[in-house]
């Protein structure tokens, strides 16, 4: 199962779940993908026809685990990954 994880010394677990929260329903959004979240706990989820891929920030720091179905092309998955990995990595740039 793949697993994206990021720092950000200094951020706090809420500035950087609203920031992941507003990535997570945009990138949910281009891909027709469902999309629940929960400020409460800090976690979201996106899924759709086996995909699912879910987040959970702590202080400093936002990990996300995406599941695949067996019959999803590598090429697909790491388009996905990729996408999620640059759109952290623009977070608070």
């Amino acid at each position: 199962m793949p697993h994206i994880h990021r720092k950000f010394p200094g951020k706090s677990a809420q500035e950087i779940y609203e920031r992941v929260d507003e990535v997570m329903e945009g990138i949910a959004g281009e891909m027709s993908l469902d999309y629940r979240s929960d400020e409460a706990r800090r976690t979201g989820q996106v899924s759709k026809m086996g995909i699912t891929g879910a987040f959970a920030v702590k202080e400093g720091e936002v990990s996300v685990e995406l599941k695949y179905p067996m019959l999803i092309p590598a090429a697909l998955r790491k388009k996905v990954e990729d996408r999620i990995g640059q759109k952290l990595d623009g977070l608070f740039a």
